[in-house]
């Protein structure tokens, strides 16, 4: 088997930006469905979107701009670079399936039913100690997911603005952080939970008098004071609304004054709470902090929670916490990693009002709520979200968005103490589907046929089955037979694995062990009760063989193998776009296309020809892709695969110099699959080589050539007919001579190789 060379892709490209750009043009090979050297323009558009790059990204505005200004529906390569040149690895991530949400179209799906059943929760009550927020609509239901890389789900009220309210507070904490450091912060402000209500007239008892955290209303009053102290009122507003810009990609959050005075209004209590404080000498300036500076902080902090934001936005300020203080759609470090490290520490402990111990365990997420109805959550690493909905449960908490909160950790591997085990009921937003499945069968499938009986029995102490079948339906079991593994065999029949599983064409491991001749196999299944089943393989013999590639990744190839089966073209280009090998094989000699001919999949074997699958690959019984289409009756296929290999040997040129690697590449297969010695070979490139310049020479470019090229080992000639303009002319009659192969001994006697070249400049313009 020969490895996988990525210059294969340029076969049907002459384009000198292409090979100067190879990272890019898999890409673009990839998506370019019919090999023709085109991208449809539609189909890129719903790949960003579908994958939750919106025109709402920043960093997506020149894409979108440069391709609402391509004419047509078709984008080339040179116009693909120039698209991507600003966010290539943002586009390769997401071509690759690589993105934080790889599977963002189900995710997507999935969220959005869960979000209509909790639209029928009308539990709880809104909050009316003021008037604006007594006003709210109650009815009114927004969400809002944000990736670390950018990806937006918008449900909902998405974009109606709600007043951010106790939400601020572990912004506000992240503010002063950032400006004085947390030794000094927590010099005025505790770490601990405080076990009473958010409003509580209580101060730490440790000697201190500090508030317990930053999350109750004594410590969000606290980081309110430190931020920009020595600054007029006005100048640390507009800092506050500054940086919450920063952190939802350059959205100014609104200022709504009539809340503002509201809050101030009914705010004795926290009037109460300052003063203590300053009793209790941990203000900024301790006992000799004087009534403007209180009010001053009282007033910053009663702005804070006056700020009007939408689901969105405050979905992308978790996300900057998520990602590690990192905004996600512009990618401007907002927070130190620290920073956000200590302020998701205390959301996880203290953010969710009396209820927080209870959401903790549930939940499992770093979160904060505000009686204005939002809820957010931090998925480290992974996303944030916001979910926003103005009824409130007895705790203080959104009742709509505690609901979606605990269905979406019931529902996904979010919470983080959730395990990393394959064996969870639980999907991990974070893993491809595609990819988790084949590493639950491939690691076994593969151990058995290595006869690696160690790694058998690691998997089945993790409760990993050992008699999972693939796509072929074919088991440890069947490969360890088929090897003739002796001790793999024992073992998984000691595991009490099914002696008689059927594969796809109905063979059992005892056909398997035959066929290999392995004859203690064959006895010890039969001492099992093993039977043959009869299985019914074709392998049509029409002398030509062509090798699959390899790849060390054993899962990427089942995850290709799998698409091809499924019929799923989106995967297949992931697969492609992340260097697997369109022709891999596995373990039987399978490939995507001997998958595709039996499922009967015409979208994927028009895709894997055109991205030059070959077409007489044969699996451990020397099957082809076309035995497969036959035996399963796929009619349309069968035409498909009939039409390939009849033009196998054709190859469509211009009289061009810069040709030639194409076509030696083209008689490198042609040879290679029909066993033509090296010599033969080397001789029949040397003559092409020079009829093609001989043809640039008489500038013919114009005129249909038909060239019929016929290896004679018997005669130990080399024949090179052409048709030109309707007589046959014999431009080259040659020895083929070497001195150790004199004899007539080789193995391709009277095969015959035939090549078409049209060289008309229409039919030449696809590769030009």
């Amino acid at each position: 088997m020969h490895q996988y060379d990525i210059s294969e892709d340029y076969s049907n490209s002459s384009s000198k930006m292409a090979i100067a750009h190879p990272q890019e043009f898999r890409l673009f090979w990839a998506l370019d469905k019919d090999g023709d050297g085109f991208v449809q323009k539609a189909e890129l558009l719903t790949i960003l979107e579908s994958n939750g790059l919106t025109r709402k990204d920043q960093r997506l505005v020149s894409l979108f701009t440069k391709m609402d200004a391509i004419e047509g529906d078709a984008v080339v390569f040179e116009q693909f670079l120039s698209l991507t040149q600003t966010v290539g690895p943002l586009v390769e991530r997401l071509l690759r399936g690589e993105l934080a949400l790889p599977d963002f179209k189900q995710f997507s799906e999935e969220v959005k039913v869960e979000f209509e059943k909790v639209r029928e929760n009308r539990s709880g009550e809104q909050a009316t100690y003021i008037p604006p927020l007594a006003e709210v609509n109650p009815e009114q239901f927004g969400l809002a997911v944000i990736s670390i890389d950018g990806q937006l789900l918008e449900i909902g009220d998405s974009e109606t603005d709600f007043s951010v309210q106790s939400a601020c507070k572990p912004f506000n904490y992240c503010f002063a952080l950032n400006e004085l450091g947390a030794e000094k912060v927590h010099q005025h402000v505790g770490m601990e939970p405080s076990g009473q209500p958010f409003n509580a007239r209580v101060l730490m008892n440790d000697g201190s008098g500090r508030p317990h955290n930053p999350m109750i209303n004594a410590g969000a009053i606290m980081s309110a004071s430190l931020i920009k102290a020595n600054q007029p009122l006005h100048h640390r507003l507009d800092h506050v609304r500054q940086m919450w810009s920063k952190m939802t990609g350059g959205s100014m959050p609104r200022f709504n004054a009539w809340m503002a005075q509201e809050e101030s209004r009914t705010g004795d209590n926290n009037r109460a709470l300052d003063y203590m404080m300053k009793a209790a000498g941990v203000l900024l300036n301790g006992e000799d902090s004087v009534d403007h500076e209180l009010r001053d902080a009282l007033e910053l902090y009663f702005s804070a929670c006056a700020l009007e934001i939408n689901a969105r936005e405050l979905a992308t300020a978790a996300a900057t916490l998520a990602n590690g203080g990192v905004c996600p759609v512009t990618e401007e470090r907002v927070f130190s990693e620290d920073n956000v490290r200590n302020c998701l520490t205390l959301m996880q402990i203290c953010g969710m009002y009396d209820g927080s111990g209870e959401f903790s365990v549930k939940i499992g997420l770093p979160a904060k709520s505000g009686v204005g109805g939002a809820v957010i959550l931090v998925v480290p690493q992974l996303m944030g979200i916001c979910i926003w909905s103005p009824r409130l449960d007895v705790i203080g908490n959104s009742a709509r968005g505690v609901d979606m909160a605990t269905r979406l950790a019931q529902k996904y591997r979010i919470h983080i103490y959730d395990s990393n085990s394959m064996l969870s009921d639980r999907p991990d937003p974070r893993m491809q589907a595609a990819k988790v499945r084949s590493e639950q069968t491939t690691a076994a499938l593969r151990a058995a046929s290595f006869g690696d009986t160690r790694t058998l029995r690691r998997l089945y102490s993790e409760q990993i089955s050992v008699e999972a079948g693939d796509y072929d339906q074919r088991t440890p079991l069947h490969l360890a037979a088929a090897e003739g593994h002796i001790e793999v065999v024992k073992y998984l029949l000691e595991q009490g694995v099914d002696a008689n599983p059927k594969d796809r064409w109905g063979g059992t491991p005892l056909e398997d062990a035959e066929l290999g001749e392995h004859q203690n196999v064959v006895k010890l299944l039969k001492e099992q009760g093993a039977v043959s089943g009869a299985a019914q393989h074709i392998n049509s013999d029409v002398g030509i063989t062509e090798e699959a590639s390899v790849h060390s990744d054993s899962a990427s190839v089942a995850v290709l193998l799998w698409a091809a089966s499924e019929g799923d073209i989106e995967t297949l280009q992931r697969c492609l776009a992340s260097g697997v090998p369109i022709s891999v094989a596995d373990y039987d000699g399978r490939t995507a296309l001997h998958l595709a001919a039996s499922e009967g999949h015409i979208n994927v074997l028009n895709y894997l020809l055109a991205h030059d699958h070959p077409v007489h690959v044969r699996d451990r019984w020397g099957t082809t892709p076309f035995d497969e289409a036959e035996r399963e009756g796929h009619d349309e296929a069968k035409n498909i695969l009939d039409q390939a290999q009849i033009d196998f040997h054709k190859l469509e040129v211009k009289p061009d110099s810069s040709e030639m690697n194409r076509v030696i590449r083209f008689l490198d297969r042609v040879t290679q699959a029909c066993g033509v010695k090296p010599v033969i070979h080397n001789k029949v490139a040397s003559v092409l080589d020079d009829l093609l310049a001989l043809l640039i020479s008489q500038n013919e470019a114009k005129t249909n050539f038909l060239i019929n090229i016929r290896i004679n080992v018997e005669s130990n000639k080399l024949q090179i007919m052409t048709t030109f303009n309707g007589p046959e002319w014999n431009p080259f009659e040659e020895k083929c001579s070497d001195s150790e192969n004199q004899e007539d001994d080789f193995d391709i006697a009277g095969i015959e190789i035939k090549m078409i070249r049209q060289l008309s400049d229409l039919d030449s313009r696809k590769f030009s």
